[in-house]
């Protein structure tokens, strides 16, 4: 009977609300405050496939990108290296305003197309840009604040990922860690991809190769995102009404910050460090990378069954600490039998990471999803970038070895604060999960 009245659904060709329960259907007076869900939205139920697959090509198409920014601006566009730094501080500045704005207007109740579709297209744009006009200070003044607005969508999509669960009774924790792993599986391929497209044919033909990606992300967005979709919190709020400051909210983001850090730091040195201190091949760095990505996916897969038995904080504190375990490690590492041994390692601490983080700050404003997606990509940016800022003055001062305790301090910090901070209230907890 249930089967057949959800059928019933997937050829239905109007808009007309019902409530679809994950063990049936009823009326929408029958289920008090529970969503509406239009017939769209029913189809993407039965085939939430869709909303991941929109995520995977994102992060791919953006990823394409991240590989390329210091070749262009050294090598393509002859300038010295800290210019790099000028364009990802103006591209970060950027993003965190963006995600303000798109984190409000969400759980304002502004549909989530309206705001995919506009980063989209500001992301092809500035794909075609940087095809077209080679010149620094366009990248720095027009193309960075156009990418940077593009790198907002990931907030949205996580948010719409977010309330697609709520809206039809799906796991939140699972399927965040899904949603997560789309991210991580398209930067294990974009990378890649755009390196090997650049050095067969050089930046022209794969800036626009990346824009031509785009335009078929945006088709994707038609296609899968409902056109009214929007939150079904109550009380979308007035944009003329203040939004409360919500102290635990930003308490949860700055284990967030550091253990984001951390990462980056590592990252950012990794290949020097391989490559000149422990001299092994540049390849080495590649295989980590691989190794650590394949765990990941793993093990942020899951996540959702470690969040059930031991709780969202106490599992940040194990990646925390295992993180801690890594980079102390990966400091006295001679080999790369001990590189791609440690990599597991690698990738178990942030596999859990990444797959608990944005759920645990989730549940610290289950009512303002938006916001609190927003503030936890906003997060990760200035992590990152703080991250970067912090190879190159350690590397500077001492060596790339060095960066390791750094980032092994930052995760330090971050598991000292997840030591003395509360979880989330029982009555947030039960609005997110409900």
């Amino acid at each position: 009977m249930v089967e057949s009245l959800e059928r019933s659904l997937d050829i239905a060709t109007d808009d007309k609300d019902v409530t679809v329960m994950r063990d049936g259907i009823a009326s929408p007076e029958d289920n008090g405050d529970k969503p509406v869900m239009s017939a769209m939205l029913a189809r993407l139920d039965r085939y939430p496939f869709l909303v991941l697959g929109l995520l995977l090509i994102g992060a791919f198409s953006t990823s394409c990108v991240a590989p390329l920014t210091g070749l262009y601006v050294v090598e393509g566009l002859g300038e010295p290296p800290w210019k790099t730094s000028l364009v990802a501080i103006v591209q970060v500045c950027v993003t965190l305003l963006t995600n303000r704005a798109y984190g409000r207007a969400i759980d304002r109740g502004v549909p989530v197309r309206f705001l995919v579709m506009p980063s989209i297209i500001c992301f092809a744009i500035g794909m075609v840009m940087l095809g077209t006009f080679q010149v620094y200070w366009v990248y720095l003044a027009i193309v960075s604040v156009l990418l940077g607005i593009g790198a907002g969508v990931l907030s949205v999509m996580y948010s719409f990922g977010r309330l697609f669960a709520e809206q039809t009774g799906r796991n939140i924790a699972k399927f965040n860690g899904l949603l997560r792993i789309q991210t991580s599986l398209g930067w294990m391929v974009g990378p890649a991809v755009s390196l090997t497209v650049f050095g067969a044919y050089g930046f022209t033909v794969t800036y626009y190769a990346i824009a031509a990606i785009a335009v078929i992300w945006f088709a994707i967005c038609l296609l899968v995102v409902p056109a009214s979709f929007k939150t079904h919190h109550p009380g979308s709020r007035d944009p003329n009404v203040k939004i409360p400051f919500n102290p635990g909210l930003l308490i949860a983001c700055i284990p967030v910050f550091f253990i984001g850090a951390a990462n980056v730091v590592f990252i950012s040195a990794m290949p020097l460090y391989f490559s000149t201190e422990l001299e092994l091949s540049p390849s080495a760095a590649g295989f980590e990378f691989t190794v650590k990505c394949l765990v990941e996916v793993v093990v942020i897969y899951f996540c959702a069954s470690l969040i059930r038995k031991v709780g969202e904080r106490r599992g940040m504190q194990i990646a925390a600490v295992l993180g801690v375990v890594f980079f102390a490690a990966i400091y006295n590492a001679t080999s790369l039998a001990d590189v791609l041994v440690l990599a597991a390692l690698d990738g178990l601490y942030y596999g859990i990471f990444a797959g608990i983080s944005m759920t645990f700050v989730q549940n610290f404003a289950p009512e303002q999803p938006g916001v609190a997606t927003s503030y936890y990509m906003s997060s990760l940016f200035v992590g990152g970038l703080i991250g970067n800022l912090m190879t190159g003055l350690v590397a500077s001062a001492f060596d790339f070895q060095t960066t390791t305790l750094f980032a092994c301090g930052f995760a330090a910090i971050g598991c000292l604060v997840l030591s003395v901070m509360r979880d989330a209230s029982h009555s947030e907890k039960a609005k997110t999960a409900s």
